[in-house]
């Protein structure tokens, strides 16, 4: 039988809510969703998502508020 250990950790309170509530829709409780993530990491041998400096920016911020209405244009133009 495998030797369980706890761990304790701290974060934001809004995280901690708002991640209950999607864990929640998929089913899960915090330990197997850390379960996975921690079974991911020794799988992959790396974090299992992309981490960066690089800052990414939204439509929003590259096109304006207004992009949609654009782009509606756009298919008026070609439909």
């Amino acid at each position: 039988m495998k030797t369980k250990e706890r761990l304790n950790i701290n974060l934001d309170k809004e995280l901690k809510e708002e991640t209950a509530k999607v864990l929640e829709e998929l089913g899960l409780d915090y330990t197997t969703a850390i379960t996975m993530y921690f079974k991911q990491i020794v799988n992959k041998k790396k974090i299992p998502f992309e981490i960066s400096t690089k800052k990414y920016y939204s439509v929003e911020e590259v096109f304006g508020e207004s992009w949609r209405d654009k782009v509606a244009e756009l298919e008026d133009e070609w439909g």
